[in-house]
């Protein structure tokens, strides 16, 4: 059947246009680290302290942002939370000293908290099962797009004017997104442009959650065995991209002597791949398997615990002898970890109880933070005692092991009936 209408599709290039801009503004920290280092003397171990700022209050706001998201709304919450965004960018760009520099990074996380379980719901709310998984690649493929492009804009922009210029930079694109968002999100319910082929569509194919309302019992999600295996198997995917993302630049330059530029082009070549293969596999060719009769959720396991066990090849880029050595090592772990990564954020939308989408999210991603912010920690400590990122990155590898381990019975077939499928692609034949 082809599909009436492209609104949807609008609002997911929105949703991913706003992640792009919103991991612009964390990124720009780490390819600003160097000089912000040099500047006010850190210690490895105390600039892994001023890079995990952002990660301790963007964990802690998570399952208030999932409740939120669930009670007033995307459209609200992103209205309010993307001026702060540009907030705090500013107030990094203008700082004299080191604490407000910190401050400014525990802004950015509780004005960024509700943006990734905010997509995952509108996604939910917005898009057939059939389309899910495309549509959950569109915004998490923004991640690494975002990286692809802010390593190298950034770090071009921070050799040529300063590291306070970087954080200049990414003001103006937060107050751009910010007039973009306000007049071009709208919830389905509302939208001008949804006319009603496409509106029977998307709600006749399983597209699920009202995108504000009473929200579901929170007691019920919290007493899930299933949603905390699965919310701790995203711990541990996020543990690894996230210690990639934040150390990839300072690793380039500190193991290979890269200058900051040079270690920007370096750092783009892994995230471009993880885009392509995000897009390709983990959004296409899962759509098609669930469109062929795979079920929903069970179909997506061997993806997700093959993308994780891809990723564990981070193990070996902390040993490579060369930067073209760690880029091939990088490339095939992004890979395989941008492969499982919409198959878990599209977990909450076929999984969580009616009107918890947002707080399931929310869950998914507090448990990803925490584990985020110990390793951006622990990735630094370990570089410094013992002299390379090899011991740091081949921990990452067993924590990946860890995480298959939990997400094997989170995914298995029989709590998850193919009947469900087989009625959705009926409702859209």
């Amino acid at each position: 059947m082809t599909s009436p209408g492209r609104a949807r599709w609008a609002i997911g290039s929105l949703l991913a246009g706003g992640i792009v801009v919103n991991f612009f503004d964390r990124t720009v920290l780490s390819v600003a680290s160097t000089p912000l280092a040099e500047e006010f003397g850190l210690s490895l171990g105390e600039l892994g302290v001023v890079l995990a700022a952002f990660s301790w209050s963007y964990c802690l706001v998570q399952l208030p942002s999932g409740l939120l998201v669930d009670r007033i709304g995307v459209k609200w919450l992103n209205r309010i939370a993307v001026p702060l965004w540009a907030m705090a960018s500013l107030l990094t760009a203008v700082a004299s000293g080191l604490g407000l520099i910190v401050l400014a990074r525990v802004l950015l996380g509780v004005a960024e908290g509700p943006s990734m379980v905010g997509a995952s719901k509108a996604t939910a709310a917005w898009f057939p099962t059939v389309e899910r998984s495309r549509a959950t690649a569109l915004f998490d493929g923004a991640t690494k797009l975002a990286n692809v492009l802010a390593f190298p804009t950034l770090a071009w922009v921070i050799s040529s004017w300063g590291w306070r210029a970087g954080f200049l930079f990414t003001t103006a694109l937060s107050l751009l997104f910010a007039v973009v968002w306000w007049r071009g999100y709208r919830d389905p319910d509302e939208h001008p442009r949804l006319h009603g082929p496409e509106r029977a569509y998307i709600r006749g194919g399983g597209a699920r959650d009202a995108p504000h309302g009473t929200p579901g019992p929170l007691r019920g999600v919290l007493g899930s065995r299933r949603i905390w295996a699965m919310s701790l198997g995203f711990a541990c995917y996020g543990y690894t991209i996230n210690v990639v993302l934040t150390w990839m630049p300072v690793f380039f330059q500190r193991q290979f002597g890269a200058a900051l530029g040079q270690a920007g082009l370096y750092a783009m070549v892994p995230w471009l791949v993880a885009t392509a293969a995000e897009l390709v596999v983990g959004g296409w060719l899962v759509d098609r398997m669930v469109r062929g009769g795979r079920d929903a959720v069970a179909g997506r396991r061997p993806v997700l615990l093959g993308g994780l066990a891809l990723g564990a090849t981070i193990g070996c880029a902390g040993w490579a002898t060369s930067p073209l050595g760690a880029v091939l090592w990088m490339s095939l772990s992004l890979g395989g970890l941008a492969v499982a990564a919409p198959v878990a954020w599209s977990l909450p939308g076929l999984l969580a109880p009616p009107g918890a989408v947002g707080v399931v999210g929310g869950l998914m991603n507090f448990a990803n933070t925490a584990a985020t912010t110990g390793g951006v920690v622990l990735t630094g400590w370990l570089a410094e005692i013992t002299g390379s990122f090899g011991a740091p990155f081949v921990f990452a590898v067993v924590v990946l092991a860890i995480g298959g381990l939990l997400y094997w019975p989170a995914l298995r077939t029989d709590r998850a009936p193919a009947s469900r499928t087989a009625e959705i692609r009926k409702a859209l034949d």
